[in-house]
C-alpha cells in the first residue's frame, strides 16, 4: 500500500527558463507543472537519524556544555528540521459519480511500519503526545473537462475556476489506527465490498464539498493540475474569515482547512485516509498522482 521514493538531491540545480512569447496558456501550465515536479524531486527531507544527529550536536558539541534542551527544540522547530514519512498512490484511479474511493492511507503516526503486524507495534522517537507538525498533500488530478478554448477565457487558470466543481478530495483521520480493532476498519474503507453507486440525499453532508474539503478540482477543465496543500501546526486562519473565503475561490481548498487544528490534534497512532469523490451525472474524478508526507517533532 505504501511506496517510498528515493530521497532527492539536497541542492536543486538551476534551470533556465524559456521566454513565454506567444506560447499558449496550456503550454505554460505544462512547463510550470514540470518545474513543480522537478522541485519536489529535488527536495531534501531529513530522516529520523539525521534529526537525532543534529540534536546531538546542539546538545553535546556546541559550546562547552552544549545548548539547553529548550533552546534546541526552538532551533529545530524554527528550521522545521523534522523527520517525515511519505505515502504514495501506486496507480491512477478513476472515480465515477457517487462511487467514492478511499485512495490512500498513511501509517499510524510515529509507529514503526515494520512492527505494525506484530503484537506490540513499536513507537518511534517523538516529542509530546501531539507530535505532528506539518502534513503535505500533493495531488495531480482533473475532472472530465467540458470547457471549450473560447469559454476558458484567460486559460485553465481563469478566475473562480473552482466554483461549480463537483469532484474533490477529503481527508479523514482514523484514531488509534495501530490497534488491532482499527486495522479492520481501515481495511474495509480501503477495500470495500460494496462498490455500487450510493444515493446521497439533499441533506447528506457528503453530497457537496464542505468547508473541510481537502481540495476541489478545477471545474470542467480536462488538463490535470498538481495541487500542493500544506497543513501546518501554526496555521491560524479562521474558517469564517475573508482570507479563508478568498483561498476557497483561488485555490480550491475548504474554508475550514487553514486553522492548523487538524495538525495540532493529531495523536500518536492516528492515520489519515484520503477520499476521492464525484457527484452528479457526467462528473468524473481522475486521480493521476497522490502523495501525503507527514512530519513530526522529535
Amino acid at each position: 500500500m505504501f511506496v517510498r521514493p528515493p530521497i532527492g538531491r539536497r541542492f536543486p540545480p538551476r534551470r533556465g527558463g524559456q521566454p513565454s512569447g506567444n506560447r499558449q496558456p496550456d503550454e505554460l501550465q505544462a512547463d510550470e507543472q514540470q518545474s513543480d515536479e522537478q522541485q519536489i524531486n529535488d527536495e531534501f527531507y531529513p530522516a529520523l537519524y539525521d534529526v537525532l544527529q543534529v540534536r546531538h550536536i546542539f546538545l553535546q558539541m556546541v559550546a562547552s556544555e552544549g545548548l539547553p534542551l529548550e533552546v534546541v527544540d526552538m532551533i529545530v522547530d524554527a528550521a522545521e528540521y523534522w523527520p517525515s514519512n511519505e505515502f504514495k498512490l501506486e496507480e491512477k484511479r478513476t472515480i465515477q459519480k457517487d462511487v467514492d474511493q478511499a485512495v490512500l492511507c498513511t501509517s499510524p503516526l510515529c509507529y514503526d511500519e515494520k512492527t505494525l503486524d506484530t503484537a506490540s507495534p513499536k513507537l518511534l522517537q517523538h516529542r509530546t503526545i501531539h507530535p505532528c507538525r506539518k502534513i503535505i498533500f500533493s495531488i495531480v488530478s482533473r475532472d472530465q473537462g467540458g470547457y471549450s478554448a473560447e469559454r476558458r477565457g484567460s486559460g485553465p487558470d481563469r478566475p473562480n475556476m473552482y466554483d461549480g466543481s463537483y469532484t474533490w478530495f477529503d481527508a479523514e483521520v482514523i484514531h488509534n489506527a495501530h490497534e488491532a480493532s482499527q486495522k479492520d476498519v481501515v481495511w474495509e474503507k480501503m477495500n470495500p465490498h460494496d462498490k455500487n453507486p450510493k444515493h446521497y440525499a439533499p441533506d447528506d453532508p457528503l453530497l457537496l464539498p464542505r468547508d473541510n474539503a481537502l481540495q476541489v478540482n478545477r471545474a470542467r477543465i480536462y488538463q490535470a493540475k498538481r495541487h500542493t496543500i500544506v497543513w501546518h501546526h501554526l496555521d491560524n486562519t479562521p474558517a469564517d474569515s475573508a482570507d479563508a473565503e478568498e483561498l476557497k475561490h483561488s485555490q480550491g481548498r475548504g474554508r475550514g482547512t487553514h486553522s492548523g487544528k487538524q495538525v495540532r490534534e493529531m495523536e500518536l497512532g492516528d492515520s489519515i485516509i484520503v477520499w476521492a469523490r464525484a457527484r452528479f451525472p457526467g462528473w468524473t474524478n481522475y486521480v493521476d498522482e497522490l502523495s501525503v508526507r507527514v512530519f513530526w517533532a522529535v
